[in-house]
């Protein structure tokens, strides 16, 4: 480090007037940066309560620094941290004194008042592209987008293109963009470079403007200004010290060098060489365009220089880039000599992946190796960062946050977004949505998710799953109403809207309907009561402030009046706890400064919902989230944001994939900035690299990078960031390995898509894994001489002896089901699918369950001699039916299918059934009850309008077999089910209890263990068996396991598909010599007794 003193003083203004000096530091490191400014601060004000300014570009940066202060003075207090426009604007109040806190001319204010000028606008030529895209004006939302993107140009202009303005103002540019600039300056307040202007007069004067000012300012951390905030400093540095802290990467001058790719663009006739451009190091010249440019301007001004490069430690990979950037050295060249490469260097590290899940889990096991190869190594030395934090976070916080203590990575998270880590802010925008919106059951009920908005309510979360099956079985679909559906041109139909499904409980708790009874066009839903009440009263109070709502956001109002709506919204909707109450601030807060710039705008116009929204989602977007969790404790993870380039020890970026980063930078059409590009203007692209340079340059032992570069579908390769590419060209360039292959090739890992691939567990260094459960997984992964296991290894103890008491119906249960019955009943386990969906659209059809559900209930009325048209309207009041003509082609078509089988079914079974019979039946060890219905003189009778299925096999096997250990006097001991598709009969058996005490003895041994018996396939077995003359096991087996794993020329789903043999099984095969044996003991005696099948008459 050099101190080097330059005095020399140089008339900054044409006109005369202030000498400034500047004083410059300049630096390679951060560290050296900010302890310089430390050893500045020791230095006492004149003033005792005097506080020092730090201008800089990111509270990350400010906590950084503030943090390092606090650890290098003992106490780190009394400072100003400002942004630089902030710090800009305030010693421009407080030279000219007149001057608001906010100008008209701020981004969000002028949107506001762009808004009102579009909507004046003429019809001249001059606004005709503007007219035309807006219309003819009644869309405010559209009208509201444009604003705010004329707005961000404007804002650039002011700071990028002050003499455009300039020119604009005296008349100069006919554009459209002139005139509305002249418009808007007609109010005769003062814009940014009107204040500038006169901001610079007045620091001419000296002594006049100092007493208004600080002593000394500082910026540090910066990597970009606008040359005018240049300009502005410049002048500040005549009244009082500005000390300009600048992190350089490269210590020679390296203002002239370019990118490789732009020397190729150069005219042929031209020579680089005569034209004195040279490329340096290829990284610097590639990446480091922005940081260039702003270091270049910034020494053009003069003043007090002080150097404090320093010359990167160790001879590992990263370290020797880092030095070859600060030399200004060029890889490759006849000077430098490739630099060999250690094997085992493991400073720069690239990771491919096969999705951002993989990513993370990579990284949890990598940075475990760190810690372990490294003892002195924190994990608040490590900082993981993401160009889309949205998409990262929440699987960081999913692998980290699982691992177990032996495996614990103490981290934080911090830029999700204001909405994502305050999960009520966006329930806030459901209910927006909501507005004018369908009202769809699911979107509805999912506002009722948050326990604050239960709580408002009365509301438990059980409540709420009961709710959701209320919902589901009152055919509530979508609308309030059936005018709610004309306010949407659709037909004004009551039915399957939430006003006809409310109405239907409330009268069902009411007067009980017995799903015949109708009240006008309403069939009362008859499942509640007792406790129910309650949660049916917090349902309608809440629909009800639903509805309120939906009339309330419908209309267009003044900001003012929203205010107040909103505000009514949070307290009608919300209930709040603790953290709770200041998610809702924010919003309350956010609200209140959109109508300061309302106000000042002099926005009086009705707007929309749309428009309220957007511009709410805005201004939530600039509060600055996580910003406690950024360097608070154990690893940081966040967001890749520009001149945030703090040093770590480990620096980890994920997502560096082809087309996520450099980020695009969308520009509207008519950005003039966009195609008239000068030195000094900011780029979102040129920023990406500028910060990916800066993310090399500061990491202090290792350089971490992951990207998606293989196909999870295919294993296709996938590019990198075109940075990735060009650093790893950088590297073959700069180091050779002893084999002679490419360095690049030591540097990157690919790793396989599964987290327990064997490869990780084989022995090479290149993979491994920490993850302890994976073990068992690996071993068995590929091979096929081991099958995979199922849960249930061994076997439960035996149940109590009160389970040898068995009911009919929960034995026709466990053989339908043995493996969920086991999981339920035994270990407590329900892994039921995901929570089904409500329905959001009305019904066009009727299949699957509902089309069964419907038949059978209409077989019901029917026979209790209910006629066609009244049939149709208790099926349309339970909500049954598709609407209109489609509706009653269905019903016309259902009931011809329900007529043929009643007469069918009502020469079988009279509608006078006879009583009950109980059934008390001691075998062996068991007692089985239970009760049989559907008795005739002719036996017993079950039927179900459907095609027969093996679980209607077993029904009436087993209750066939308990008929005849019964054997009622004066009866036919013989079985008879109807079904569409044919009639079965079973005529007496001469051993039932002995069956049934077989099937009994299946049953404890299924109470144990895992019965393999899946009827589906059991039952394809047995019937393929019998059918086949040789009796090929084998060929019978191939039928049972087309019904076990589906097959593409069947509709329905495979058998294993069910979410219960999923978790039981696994991927084992049960369809094994147990399988067998088990489905021959069930169904073979029923099958050699199935006397006669009979077509359907």
């Amino acid at each position: 480090m050099r101190p080097n003193a330059i005095v020399d003083p140089f008339r900054f203004f044409d006109d005369g007037g202030c000498f400034l000096v500047l004083y410059h530091y300049q630096s390679n490191r951060l560290e050296v940066l900010s302890d310089r400014l430390a050893e500045l601060l020791r230095q006492p004000l004149r003033a005792p309560l005097g506080q020092d300014v730090i201008v800089t570009q990111s509270n990350g940066m400010a906590r950084w620094l503030a943090l390092r202060w606090a650890d290098r003075l003992g106490v780190c207090a009394n400072l100003s941290v400002r942004f630089p426009s902030t710090f800009l604007w305030e010693m421009s109040r407080a030279v000219l004194r007149r001057l608001p806190s906010t100008s008209s001319f701020d981004k969000p204010i002028l949107s506001w008042r762009l808004m009102k000028l579009l909507r004046e606008l003429e019809e001249t030529a001059q606004f005709a592209g503007l007219r035309a895209y807006l219309g003819n004006g009644d869309d405010d939302f559209r009208r509201y987008e444009l604003s705010c993107r004329i707005a961000d140009c404007f804002d650039q202009y002011l700071v990028y293109r002050p003499d455009w303005i300039e020119k604009w103002e005296a008349g100069e540019d006919e554009d459209w963009q002139a005139e509305l600039w002249r418009r808007l300056v007609r109010n005769g307040e003062a814009h940014r470079v009107q204040v500038q202007r006169r901001f610079r007069a007045a620091l001419q004067q000296g002594d006049a403007a100092r007493g208004h000012l600080p002593e000394r300012v500082a910026v540090i951390g910066v990597v970009a200004l606008p040359p005018l905030y240049l300009d502005l400093l410049a002048a500040l540095a005549g009244v009082l010290d500005v000390h300009l802290f600048l992190l350089n990467p490269c210590r020679e001058y390296w203002g002239d060098i370019q990118a490789e790719r732009d020397l190729a663009r150069l005219d042929e006739d031209i020579d680089p060489d005569d034209a004195y451009l040279t490329v340096g190091h290829p990284l610097l010249a590639s990446l480091g365009k922005q940081g260039r440019d702003f270091i270049d301007l910034a020494l053009t001004y003069p003043g007090m220089e002080w150097d404090g490069f320093v010359e990167p430690e160790g001879d590992d990979l990263l370290h020797r880039l880092q030095a070859d950037i600060l030399h200004l050295r060029e890889p490759g060249s006849g000077d430098v000599p490739p630099w060999p490469l250690r094997l085992g260097d493991r400073s720069l590290q690239v990771h491919v992946c096969h999705g951002p899940m993989r990513e993370v889990e990579v990284l949890h096991d990598q940075l475990l190796a760190l810690f372990e190869a490294h003892r002195d190594l924190r994990p608040s030395d490590v900082i993981v960062m993401a160009p889309d934090i949205a998409i990262y976070g929440p699987l960081i916080e999913a692998v980290f946050g699982s691992a177990p203590r032996g495996r614990w990575i103490p981290f934080s998270v911090a830029d999700q977004g204001v909405p994502a880590e305050n999960p009520l802010i966006e329930v806030f925008f459901n209910l927006l949505d909501l507005g004018g919106g369908r009202f769809a059951a699911e979107q509805v009920l999912g506002v009722l998710e948050p326990s604050a908005v239960r709580r408002r309510f009365d509301l438990t979360e059980d409540d709420l799953e009961q709710i959701r099956r209320w919902v589901r079985e009152t055919g509530i679909r979508w609308g309030i109403d059936a005018d709610s559906k004309r306010t949407l041109d659709l037909p004004a139909t009551a039915e399957h809207t939430w006003r006809t499904g409310l109405d239907r409980l409330l009268l069902g708790y009411a007067l009980p309907g017995e799903g015949r009874r109708l009240y006008g066009d309403l069939l009362p839903y008859d499942e509640i009561e007792g406790s129910a009440a309650q949660a049916l009263g917090g349902l309608q109070h809440f629909t009800e402030a639903l509805f309120g709502l939906e009339a309330l956001l419908r209309e267009r109002r003044p900001w003012a009046a929203w205010i107040t709506v909103l505000g009514t919204v949070l307290e009608q909707f919300f209930d709040p706890r603790e953290r709770e109450e200041n998610e809702l601030q924010l919003i309350r807060n956010a609200l209140a400064t959109l109508d300061d710039h309302a106000a000042q705008a002099g926005l009086v116009e009705p707007v929309s919902l749309a428009v309220v929204e957007s511009a709410l989602r805005q201004q939530l977007n600039t509060v600055e989230s996580g910003a406690g969790r950024f360097l608070s404790s154990g690893v940081t993870c966040c967001a890749m944001v520009p001149m945030r380039s703090i040093p770590f020890p480990v620096v980890c970026l994920l997502g560096l994939n082809d087309d996520a980063y450099p980020r695009p930078q969308p520009s509207a059409g008519f950005d003039r900035m966009a195609t008239r590009f000068r030195r000094g203007d900011r780029s979102r692209r040129q920023d990406d690299r500028y910060l990916f340079l800066e993310t090399l340059l500061s990491a202090r032992r290792c350089l971490y990078l992951s990207y998606v570069g293989q196909s999870i579908r295919d294993n296709a390769l996938l590019p990198p960031s075109v940075l990735v590419g060009e650093l790893l060209d950088v590297v073959d360039r700069s180091f050779q390995r002893a084999d002679g292959s490419r360095a690049s090739e030591q540097l990157v890992t690919r790793h396989p898509l599964q987290a327990f691939s064997r490869r990780y567990f084989a022995g090479d260094p290149r993979w491994f894994s920490y993850a302890q459960e994976w073990v068992e997984a690996s071993r068995q992964a590929g091979r096929g001489e081991r099958e995979p296991e199922p849960l249930l290894m061994t076997e439960l103890p035996e149940p109590e002896p009160a389970w040898r008491t068995v009911n009919l119906d929960g034995l026709l249960r466990f053989f339908r089901h043995p493996a969920r019955w086991l999981l339920r009943e035994r270990l407590g386990i329900r892994p039921e699918e995901d929570a089904e969906a409500l329905e959001n659209r009305e019904p066009f059809v009727l299949g699957g369950l509902e089309n069964h559900q419907v038949l059978g209930r209409m077989l019901e009325l029917h026979r209790e001699g209910q006629p066609s048209v009244e049939i149709a309207r208790i099926m349309r009041a339970g909500g049954a039916l598709p609407h209109g003509q489609v509706g009653e082609y269905a019903f016309a078509k259902a009931q011809e299918r329900v007529t043929r089988f009643a007469g069918r079914l009502g020469r079988v079974l009279p509608r006078a059934k006879g009583e009950a019979l109980e059934v008390d039946l001691t075998l062996g060890d068991f007692w089985l009850t239970g009760q049989l219905t559907g008795l005739t003189p002719d036996g017993w009778v079950s039927y179900r309008l459907a095609s027969m299925k093996a679980n209607d096999y077993l029904q009436l096997w087993l209750y066939h077999l308990a008929l005849n250990a019964m054997a009622p006097a004066g009866m036919t001991l013989n079985s008879h089910w109807l079904a569409e598709d044919q009639d079965v009969l079973l005529e007496p058996v001469e051993d039932p209890r002995a069956q049934l005490h077989d099937l009994l003895t299946w049953y404890w041994r299924g109470s144990r263990q895992l019965l393999h018996f899946f009827p589906k396939a059991a039952f394809a077995y047995v019937g393929q068996l019998r059918k086949d003359r040789n009796n090929d096991a084998e060929s019978a087996l191939r039928t049972a396991r087309t019904m076990w794993e589906g097959s593409p020329f069947r509709p329905d789903r495979a058998e294993r598909d069910d979410p219960y043999y999923r978790l039981a099984f696994r991927d084992s095969d049960p369809l094994d010599a147990e399988f067998t044996t088990v489905a021959e003991a069930v169904f073979a005696p029923l099958l050699e007794r199935l006397s006669t099948t009979l077509s359907p008459v």
